[in-house]
């Protein structure tokens, strides 16, 4: 991979060659937008930018480094991720990266640590973060990766070159999608449900039991007038086992009765239920706003 395979980010990924280029990286950098838009991507490209031996300003995908990035080997990169059991990132792990981080990259100029999910860092591993934010060594550069700005200290924030990552255009996804040979029909409704997010794209047309458990919840929802309680109370046992497998429900409800509220204003051409369109068309004459 280079610069040129990140999807649809020019603006960062602009502001980031500029950067090689002028021979002025900043020491710390704060990559923001929702899940699955490209972040992690690019942030491994601009590592692997750094760590390239043989092109200047990209990667080569050829040399000892860039293949050792590609394999998640090379000594000057670490990424950091939240604990798997506590769903959150703890102190022990900015420790662990301030520990290694005193000793001089190994091969390359720079030492890069890449911190994915920073929003989920604990109070006090963000406080341990600042520390090293406010005078990090000079071959040291750091990555944050959020989805959430409101939930990092403005302090950290204010230390970082902030980069916003902007949603994904239906045209590159659609581009994308053309590429998996995804029927159309199906590719209007993965770009609607993906709502500007390449990752969930993947997830969406890889997954059949997503849209197994979609058609089961709107199939209910298009017959509300006629549910009995104990109809619903059946529903609801399964609807909590689906938010205890983390899938996402309430966009789904959110996105129901979005497009019923979009088509009882005309804005047929906005629906992301294209699927549903009859059955919407039916409830936004049943329904006020």
């Amino acid at each position: 991979m280079s610069f040129e395979d990140v999807l649809d980010q020019k603006e960062a990924v602009n502001i980031l060659k500029e950067e090689l280029k002028d021979d002025r990286i900043n020491h710390a950098y704060l990559f923001y937008g929702k899940e699955g838009i490209g972040k992690k991507t690019l942030a491994v490209e601009f590592a692997r930018a750094l760590l390239c031996n043989e092109v200047k300003n990209d990667s080569c995908n050829i040399c000892n480094n860039c293949r050792r990035v590609e394999h998640g080997n090379h000594p000057d990169l670490k990424i950091i991720e939240e604990n798997e059991k506590t769903n959150n990132l703890k102190i022990d792990q900015i420790r662990e990266m301030q520990k290694e981080m005193a000793y001089k990259p190994y091969e390359s100029e720079f030492k890069i640590y890449i911190i994915d999910g920073a929003e989920k860092m604990t109070t006090q591993a963000a406080n341990s973060l600042l520390k090293t934010l406010e005078e990090p060594p000079s071959y040291a550069i750091i990555i944050l990766i959020s989805e959430e700005l409101n939930k990092l200290l403005p302090t950290v924030i204010s230390r970082c070159q902030n980069l916003r990552f902007s949603n994904i255009s239906r045209e590159k996804m659609k581009e994308f999608l053309n590429k998996q040979n995804i029927a159309k029909e199906k590719q209007e409704l993965i770009i609607g449900l993906a709502q500007g997010s390449i990752g969930k794209a993947k997830e969406l047309y890889k997954n059949n039991k997503f849209l197994n458990k979609r058609k089961k919840i709107y199939d209910f929802l298009k017959e509300m007038n006629k549910v009995t309680k104990v109809d619903i109370f059946s529903e609801v046992n399964d609807w909590v086992n689906f938010l205890n497998e983390d899938f996402p429900l309430f966009d789904l409800l959110s996105v129901w009765y979005r497009d019923i509220i979009i088509y009882k204003r005309g804005n047929i051409n906005q629906l992301v239920n294209t699927d549903y369109k009859e059955i919407i068309s039916k409830k936004a004459d049943e329904y006020n706003l």
